[in-house]
C-alpha cells in the first residue's frame, strides 16, 4: 500500500493539494497527516485525521511511503522539520499542482507548489521549497533550498534565492537581485536590490529593518541546527539601526 505522510496538520490546503494530485495520477492508496501536537490529536483536515505525531514515520515503509512538510508558517520551521522529517528515511514526495507547467524545470526532492503558481522556464528550485498560491517564479531563476514564496510574491527573472529565505505575500523582487540565504521579504515589499544574508527588508522600495546580527543576539534563527547557525554568524557584516516602529518578531 502506498502512503503518503503529510507533516503539519495547520495547512488543509496541503491536504487539499495531495487529494487533487491523487485524483489526477493515483499515486497513493492512502493519505496520513501527522502533526506533533498532542491537541491536534483526532483533529481532521478536509476529511483526513491527524494520526499521530511525526515519529509515525517509524513505520513507515520506504519504498512504499512518501512524506511531505506542510510546515510553512517560517522559513526556519520548515527547515526544522524538514531535517527532523529527513532522520525516519523515508522518501520525500514533490507535490506540484496537475495545472502547473512544469517544461524546463528543475524542482528538487520534496518541492510543494500550489494552484495558480508560475514556473519560469529554466527556474531551479531547491529541496523544500514551497510555493504557494499565484506564487510566480521567473525564467532562470534560483530558488534555495527550504524558502518559502508566499501567495502572489514574484521572483523576477533570474532572481536568485539562498537556502531558506521568506518573501511574503504580494512582495516583488526585481529581475537580477541576489537575496542571501535566510533574509525575509516582508510583505508588500519591492526589492530593488540585493539583500544581505538573513536580514529583513520591508517597504517601497525595500530597505533593511532588522540585520542578521541583531536576529542572531535575539535567537531568531534558534531551532537551525547548530551548524547551519555556525555558518549564518560568519556572515557577519556592518550593523545597520532598526526602523523606529519595527515590530521585533522571533519564529
Amino acid at each position: 500500500m502506498n502512503t503518503l505522510y503529510l507533516c503539519g496538520a495547520g495547512n488543509p490546503e496541503g491536504v487539499r493539494l495531495a487529494r487533487k494530485i491523487n485524483r489526477a495520477k493515483c499515486r497513493w492508496d492512502k493519505i496520513v497527516v501527522l502533526d506533533d501536537d498532542p491537541s491536534k490529536l483526532g483533529q481532521s483536515s478536509l476529511g483526513v485525521a491527524v494520526a499521530g505525531g511525526f515519529c509515525l514515520l517509524e513505520e513507515a515503509a520506504p519504498d512504499s511511503g512518501e512524506v511531505a512538510s506542510l510546515v510553512a508558517r517560517t522559513a526556519v520551521k520548515r527547515w526544522a522539520a524538514w531535517e527532523k522529517i529527513g532522520r525516519y528515511g523515508v522518501p520525500p514526495a514533490t507535490l506540484i499542482d496537475p495545472g502547473v507547467d512544469e517544461e524546463g524545470v528543475e524542482a528538487g526532492r520534496g518541492v510543494i507548489v500550489y494552484q495558480n503558481a508560475f514556473l519560469g522556464a529554466e527556474a531551479v528550485v531547491g529541496d523544500g521549497t514551497a510555493v504557494f498560491m499565484g506564487g510566480n517564479v521567473g525564467h532562470e531563476a534560483l530558488v534555495g533550498r527550504c524558502c518559502i514564496i508566499s501567495p502572489n510574491a514574484v521572483l523576477n527573472a533570474r532572481v536568485q534565492l539562498g537556502d531558506g529565505v521568506y518573501v511574503g505575500t504580494n512582495a516583488s523582487v526585481l529581475p537580477d537581485i541576489n537575496i542571501g540565504a535566510w533574509a525575509t521579504i516582508a510583505a508588500g515589499t519591492v526589492v530593488t536590490r540585493n539583500v544581505p544574508a538573513g536580514a529583513t527588508v520591508m517597504g517601497n522600495p525595500g530597505r533593511v529593518v532588522l540585520t542578521l546580527e541583531l536576529k542572531l543576539k535575539m535567537g531568531w534563527f534558534a531551532a537551525l541546527p547548530a551548524d547551519v547557525q555556525h555558518e549564518l554568524a560568519s556572515l557577519g557584516g556592518p550593523e545597520v539601526v532598526v526602523a523606529p516602529g519595527s515590530e521585533l518578531q522571533g519564529t
